[in-house]
C-alpha cells in the first residue's frame, strides 16, 4: 500500500471529486448520474466539514461523506447520537485494494472523535458490491426503504464507546 493521505477536503478540489462521482456512473450496481451527486452537493459537503478525500500523492483516489447530514433522520434507527456517511467513491483504478476499508477505517475514528455514538446510511439493494465492502467492515443491516424510486437497505454501526 502507498503512503496515503486522508484529511478533509478543499474547495479547489471540488472539480475533481464531481469527476471521481462521474466516473463511477454505469458501474455495476451504481445509482448515481450526472444530476446526482452534483457539483453543488460536493460543494456544500466542503462547505459543512463533510467530505474527505484520500489523496495518493497529488492525485484524490477515494471520497467519502461523512457527519451530522440528516438525511435519513425520520427513519427508524437504535443509535441515538448517530452520524451518517453517503457519497463513498474509489477511482476505478483502484477498486478492490482496500482503499475504501482505509478511507473508512479513518473516518469511522474521526466520527468517534467528534462524539457520534455509530454512523447509518442507506444503500441500493441491486448494489452488491457496497453491500459487500459494508457487512466486510463491520455494518449490520437494520431495515429497508424505498427512496428515490429505488428499494434500499438501511445499514449502521454502533461504536464501541
Amino acid at each position: 500500500m502507498g503512503n496515503y493521505e486522508i484529511r478533509l477536503a478543499h474547495d479547489d478540489e471540488i472539480s475533481e471529486i464531481v469527476g471521481i462521482y462521474h466516473s463511477l456512473i454505469g458501474s455495476p450496481g451504481c445509482s448515481w448520474d450526472l444530476d446526482y451527486p452534483s457539483r453543488e452537493t460536493a460543494e456544500d459537503d466542503v462547505k459543512n466539514g463533510y467530505l474527505y478525500v484520500m489523496k495518493d500523492g497529488e492525485k484524490i483516489i477515494a471520497v467519502a461523506t461523512a457527519g451530522n447530514l440528516d438525511e435519513w433522520g425520520d427513519l427508524q434507527w437504535s443509535l441515538q447520537n448517530p452520524c451518517e456517511l453517503a457519497r463513498i467513491g474509489v477511482i476505478p483504478a483502484m477498486q478492490k485494494q482496500g482503499i475504501g476499508s482505509i478511507l473508512l477505517e479513518h473516518i469511522i475514528k474521526e466520527m468517534k472523535d467528534k462524539g457520534y455514538d455509530g454512523m447509518r446510511f442507506t444503500v441500493w439493494k441491486n448494489n452488491h458490491g457496497a453491500l459487500a465492502f459494508y457487512e466486510k467492515n463491520g455494518f449490520e443491516k437494520c431495515g429497508e426503504v424505498f427512496r428515490f424510486d429505488r428499494d434500499n437497505w438501511c445499514y449502521q454501526m454502533e461504536f464501541n464507546t
